[in-house]
C-alpha cells in the first residue's frame, strides 16, 4: 500500500521472513534468492529517497506522470511475450540479452546490458515486432503487468488457444487508476482538512517526474537517480520470476519452532 507506515512496512518484512526461513525451504536455491530479494525490497522502502522515487515511478505522488507518456530516455528492452511467436531469433542474435524461456517458448529480456548494435539488429529483424526500446520505468510497469496475467505456450498460442493483451495499454491504464485513486485521496483530505500527520502521503504533492529530474535532494545527481530507477527496472523482473515460480507464497507448513510451541 503507498500510505503504509514504517511500522506496517516493517511487519510485512517479518511475515515475508519467516515464510523464507532456511528450515522452511530446505536451503531451497530459489527461495533463498527470494529472501535476499525481499531483504532489497525492504532497504528501498524504508529509504525516504529511494521510496520517493518507488512512488514516482507507480503514480503514487499527486504530480507523478505516467511513464508511457512522459520524454524519459528509452535505454532498456522489452518482449512483448503476447506478440512474440517463439521463432529464436533475437536469442540467436543477441544471446546475451534475450533467452528463450523453458515453460512458455517466448523469448525474454534476461540483461539490460548487453551491445545497443546487436539489440537494435534483433528488433529490426523481428518478424512480429514484438521487441521494444523503453524507459527503465516503463519496464517496471510492464513486467508488473505481465506478472498479472495468465499465459499460455506458444504453441498453443499459434493454433489459436489464450487470449492477446495489449501488455502497454494495460501497464498504462493500470497507473492511470492508480494515480486517479491518489488525486481523489488528496480530495478527500482537502475537504476534510485532515493533515494525516506521519503517514508516507505527507509528500504526496511530492515534484513532478523525479525520477527524471535532480530535484528529489540537492545531494542526488542524474546518474544516481537513473540508477534507482533501472534498480527498480530489475526488481520488478526478478518479482515476476519469483511469482511465476510461486516462491512468494506463502508456506503451508510452519516452522519447526512454532509448530512446537503450540503443543
Amino acid at each position: 500500500m503507498p500510505d503504509a507506515t514504517p511500522q506496517q512496512i516493517k511487519k510485512a518484512y517479518y511475515n515475508c521472513m519467516k515464510a523464507c526461513h532456511p528450515d522452511l525451504s530446505g536451503n531451497d536455491p530459489d527461495v533463498t534468492n527470494f529472501c535476499m530479494f525481499i531483504n532489497e525490497v525492504y532497504t528501498v522502502l524504508t529509504d525516504p529517497v529511494q521510496r520517493a522515487v518507488y512512488d514516482e515511478i507507480n503514480g503514487f505522488t499527486a504530480t507523478a506522470t505516467n511513464p508511457f507518456l512522459d520524454d524519459a530516455p528509452r535505454d532498456h528492452v522489452f518482449v512483448d511475450e503476447f506478440s512474440c511467436i517463439g521463432c529464436k531469433n533475437c536469442a540467436n542474435v543477441c544471446s546475451k540479452v534475450f533467452e528463450i524461456e523453458e515453460d512458455y517458448g517466448r523469448a525474454r529480456v534476461y540483461n539490460q546490458s548487453g551491445n545497443g548494435e546487436l539489440i537494435q539488429e534483433a528488433i529490426d529483424s523481428c518478424p512480429v515486432d514484438c521487441i521494444h526500446w523503453t524507459s527503465a520505468a516503463q519496464v517496471t510497469l510492464l513486467e508488473d503487468e505481465m506478472r498479472r496475467v495468465e499465459r499460455v505456450n506458444v504453441a498453443l498460442m499459434l493454433s489459436g488457444m489464450g487470449s492477446s493483451f495489449d501488455v502497454f495499454r494495460m501497464a498504462s491504464t493500470r497507473w492511470e487508476k492508480r494515480q486517479a485513486q491518489v488525486l481523489n485521496k488528496v480530495r478527500m483530505r482537502m475537504s476534510q482538512d485532515d493533515a494525516n500527520k506521519g503517514s508516507s502521503w505527507s509528500d504526496i504533492w511530492g515534484s513532478p517526474t523525479r525520477y527524471q529530474k535532480n530535484v528529489l535532494l540537492t545531494c542526488e545527481t542524474d546518474e544516481d537517480t537513473k540508477e534507482r530507477v533501472k534498480r527498480a527496472a530489475a526488481a520488478a523482473r526478478r518479482w515476476r520470476e519469483y511469482s511465476r515460480k510461486g516462491a512468494d507464497r506463502p508456506p503451508t507448513f510452519k516452522l519447526p519452532e512454532a509448530a512446537s510451541n503450540q503443543e
